[in-house]
């Protein structure tokens, strides 16, 4: 019987996964290593001294290919939990100040960027919900959840920096330029109202490819999900598939 969905692992190796796979292969330095030893007394041939080169290139290449992996699978569920985070601090905004975050009374409220500079201010307090500046004595709480797990970013002659924000500035009078971004160094993009016709709002990360489909206007069917979308978080956004 194949493996399907939910079967057991037939063995260690399966139970132990890919990881465990990479890191066996690595026994084999140990074995470089002996027979290196054992060589040293009459010398290496030139063709045993190109094998030996042969095998530390792939140690090093599936070193490589390892890292990558994980480092991807990290990427992906910090976009994962960020998101959930700012979902339910959006809901917890709602519920205290009667509504979400407004992006369409922004005078540029198709730029992305300036859509998720207002979320950064309105969870933080230096703005209204409808984009209106709080005085800094009537400034409620951040409703940021951990702010120093997000990585904010701003945009200087066209290029994001990756930013800190002191806690002077957090409680300055004036709003910092700044917008939260995801694993890959993109803005989350955020809107409310939907212009697609959905209800709630609209959050998500483009993924590692930094790209995603934009419906500018309401759908009368269930969109294409395209390729570019298949690596966005959540999955579902933007088109609800």
């Amino acid at each position: 019987m194949g493996k399907g969905f939910g079967a057991p692992p037939q063995n260690e190796a399966d139970a132990l996964g890919p990881k465990h796979d990479f890191v066996d292969k690595l026994d084999v330095w140990g074995k470089i290593q002996i027979l290196m030893r054992t060589r040293n007394r009459s010398g290496f041939t030139l063709i045993e001294l190109l094998i030996v080169i042969v095998i530390i290139g792939i140690l090093v290449s599936m070193s490589i290919a390892g890292f990558g992996w994980w480092a991807e699978t990290q990427d992906k569920k910090t976009a994962q939990s960020q998101v959930e985070a700012l979902q339910l601090a959006l809901e917890q905004y709602k519920s205290e100040l009667g509504g979400f975050p407004k992006t369409d009374l922004l005078a540029n409220s198709d730029d992305e960027e300036a859509r998720a500079i207002l979320l950064f201010r309105c969870l933080t307090g230096f703005l209204d919900r409808f984009g209106e500046d709080v005085d800094v004595d009537r400034r409620g709480k951040s409703f940021l959840p951990n702010k120093d797990n997000f990585v904010l970013g701003s945009r200087e002659e066209g290029d994001l920096r990756l930013v800190t924000l002191s806690l002077e500035q957090m409680r300055g009078a004036q709003a910092p330029e700044v917008f939260l971004v995801d694993p890959w160094n993109n803005p989350y993009v955020y809107e409310f109202p939907r212009r697609d016709g959905h209800k709630g709002f609209l959050l998500f990360s483009k993924g590692p490819d930094g790209q995603a489909s934009e419906f500018d206007s309401e759908l009368t069917q269930t969109p294409k999900k395209e390729d570019m979308d298949i690596d966005n978080f959540p999955p579902s956004e933007p088109g609800k598939w």
